[in-house]
């Protein structure tokens, strides 16, 4: 069967047209950063790269927190109220490699962690989606508002705000399950 010069052009301008989204094979790229003091976002971070598949990034500082408690918490407060960042190891991955940025970190003083703040201050997401992600046990009053502020040139998408006490009910899964962070063909981050 011939085909009209008509239905040829037809069907090459509906080709134009069409998303190319629509015929992309790859997946996007996820990339999963995070900070995790006793173990619960390290936790939220691995039930995340199991639901989205993502290249995880653990974000470490060059003098860790002392494993007293009390002391990192002097430590930290010490760090709010002077802005002096910890320093970390090494640099962050490159976002430009990647179409979506996971960024997790415990709520400290009811803001973002200093160590989330020093991978923000040194990250520009360059129009890149962001989604945050954070574990607490009083109060995530000023995360969002704080990490939103930080982070340079990001597109944002809602947070995830995981209670220490619903992670340790086993409860996490379905916090995760119902955040709404799904990724297309196209690499941008879609809420449902």
């Amino acid at each position: 069967m011939q085909l009209s010069r008509r239905t040829m052009l037809t069907s090459m301008a509906a080709m134009a047209i069409v998303p190319s989204w629509s015929f992309a094979a790859e997946p996007p790229r996820i990339l999963l950063a995070y900070y995790s003091y006793t173990g619960n976002t390290r936790s939220v971070a691995e039930k995340l790269r199991a639901h989205v598949g993502a290249q995880l990034f653990e974000i470490r500082m060059a003098d860790p927190y002392p494993s007293d408690i009390r002391k990192a918490a002097e430590r930290s407060r010490y760090e709010l109220e002077t802005g002096t960042l910890p320093a970390l190891l090494g640099d962050p991955p490159d976002v430009s490699d990647y179409d979506l940025i996971l960024v997790g970190g415990p709520v400290w003083w009811n803001t973002v962690a200093t160590p989330i703040m020093s991978f923000l201050e040194r990250t520009d997401f360059r129009g890149r989606s962001v989604g945050l992600f954070a574990t607490y046990a009083l109060t995530p009053s000023h995360y969002e508002s704080n990490f939103a502020a930080q982070a340079h040139n990001a597109f944002f998408l809602p947070g995830l705000m995981i209670n220490e006490f619903d992670l340790a009910n086993g409860r996490a899964g379905d916090a995760i399950d119902s955040w709404g962070i799904r990724t297309g063909s196209t690499g941008r981050a879609n809420t449902l």
